[in-house]
């Protein structure tokens, strides 16, 4: 059988959230400080701004005429 990584993220992530007790705020704070940890190792790059693509590169389809049902 193979390995199903959705179902291993699944598994880890509701161990997480079993581990803080399955209280929201702190799951949340759980990544947060997980998320901190990343930053500050400098193995990881964060950007904290959104990613703005020039729209020339975005590809364009050609549009569909539907024909109305009348």
């Amino acid at each position: 059988m193979e390995p199903d990584p959705l179902r291993e993220i699944r598994d880890i992530r509701r161990q997480i959230s079993e581990e803080c007790g399955n209280n929201p705020e702190r799951v949340f704070a759980y990544y947060l400080a997980h998320q901190q940890k990343m930053k500050d190792s400098g193995v990881y790059t964060f950007t904290t701004r959104p990613v703005v693509h020039d729209s020339s590169e975005l590809a364009t389809e050609p549009s569909v005429e539907r024909k109305s049902p009348n």
